[in-house]
């Protein structure tokens, strides 16, 4: 039950926030919906106290990756089913909209949402509602930059982005040429790209290689889905890094992990990580396809991340500072500030033997689960939705 509480301290809990560089027992006293003091004993006279001890206390976890255009298309998912019901302030579509539909996406999801909505704008005016599988920028004439523009600009304070999906299947005859004006688009507006990679959706197209891809793309650009198992993803033949990614990522580019239906695969992560290359962000590529496995929600995306061989800080890390930096929000969110208004999660970490799933139906022996517990924001205590994840 959600509850509304104008004084109150979480009491107790290991606080771990990775921006602050604190990971200890600590309280938070939170009045009127912002952090007023955090330390040891703290004793807010007529506050209502939550115990927290044994739980984990993180700033509001942000799930950088969803598709949440909830009511249109095959997969859009409820923002607060992945948000505040999963432990989870703040989630970030992922180009469901182009510039023909932000507007209803805005008032109809945005708007209405518990949970933080960001978006990244979708280079198609047909947005993804279509389907991932349909060619969305094979026509010169679907990219309208102007209207980007427009849309941009009435909406900067939800856009974070422009989303590319850089498949065969999108792009079809126009090859590279979306690109080049995704690029040209990006810098004008001061926003980064957020690159699709991996040919997930399609048996007959022929993926643009990675190389070229990436020649496009400059510092604070995002990659997402980089431990695709599809062709275009970041390994070669040999399962070696292609030259060019290191590249990338040397020179600033962002990579994240974007689970998915299809894009996590544990053989494929194993590969790339043990060749050096971490990713910067972890999300769940979340949609209605999924909720019920093998992604379920953030948490259990981070606790597979786990089961690879991070640990808690780092995907505490991943989850918090790193995603609000991935934004160009890290002065908004992914740290807690006194001051500030309440952003906050709380999770049970669950010493115990469970069974990860990957993409492919592949399995990992895990050790160490994440359960959401609440989530907070300003004056609202959520508690999660029924989930059956492992």
């Amino acid at each position: 039950m959600d509850r509304q509480l104008k004084d109150f301290i979480l009491k107790s809990g290991r606080l771990l926030d990775p921006a602050s560089g604190l990971d200890g027992e600590q309280d938070i006293h939170v009045r009127d919906g912002v952090v007023e003091a955090v330390g040891s004993d703290l004793n807010g006279e007529g506050a209502t106290v939550i115990d927290v001890k044994g739980l984990i206390v993180t700033p509001g976890l942000i799930d950088v990756h969803l598709h949440l255009m909830n009511g249109l298309g095959a997969f859009g998912a409820d923002p607060d089913v992945f948000g505040v019901g999963s432990g989870v302030t703040t989630v970030v579509d992922a180009g469901s909209a182009g510039h023909s539909l932000l507007t209803v996406f805005r008032r109809y999801v945005t708007d209405n949402a518990k949970t933080r909505v960001l978006s990244y704008i979708n280079l198609s005016t047909l947005g993804s509602v279509t389907g991932p599988g349909y060619s969305i920028l094979a026509d010169p004439r679907l990219i309208d930059e102007d209207k980007i523009a427009q849309a941009v600009e009435a909406n900067r304070d939800m856009i974070v982005g422009v989303k590319v999906m850089a498949t065969g299947a999108a792009l079809g005859a126009e090859g590279l040429k979306p690109l080049a004006r995704a690029r040209k688009l990006g810098d004008s507006l001061k926003l980064p790209l957020l690159v699709h990679i991996g040919e997930s959706w399609s048996k007959d197209a022929v993926p643009p290689a990675i190389g070229d891809v990436l020649r496009y793309l400059r510092a604070g650009d995002i990659v997402t889905h980089m431990f695709t198992s599809h062709r275009g993803g970041l390994l070669d033949a040999n399962g070696k890094l292609w030259p060019q990614v290191r590249d990338a990522k040397d020179s600033g580019v962002l990579m994240d992990v974007g689970h998915g239906l299809h894009n996590l695969n544990f053989d494929v992560a194993r590969k790339v990580l043990d060749q050096g290359l971490l990713p910067d962000g972890v999300s769940t590529d979340g949609h209605r396809g999924n909720r019920a496995g093998p992604v379920y929600d953030l948490p259990t995306t981070m606790a597979k991340l786990m089961a690879l061989g991070f640990s808690l800080s780092q995907v505490v890390e991943m989850a918090t500072i790193n995603a609000s930096r991935l934004l160009g929000r890290s002065d908004e969110m992914g740290c807690i500030r006194i001051g500030q208004p309440a952003d906050i999660s709380v999770l049970r970490l669950e010493e115990r033997n469970w069974k990860a799933i990957d993409s492919q139906k592949g399995a990992l022996q895990a050790h160490q689960a994440l359960v959401p517990v609440y989530s907070i924001r300003g004056e609202t205590v959520y508690e999660p939705l029924p989930s059956e994840r492992p």
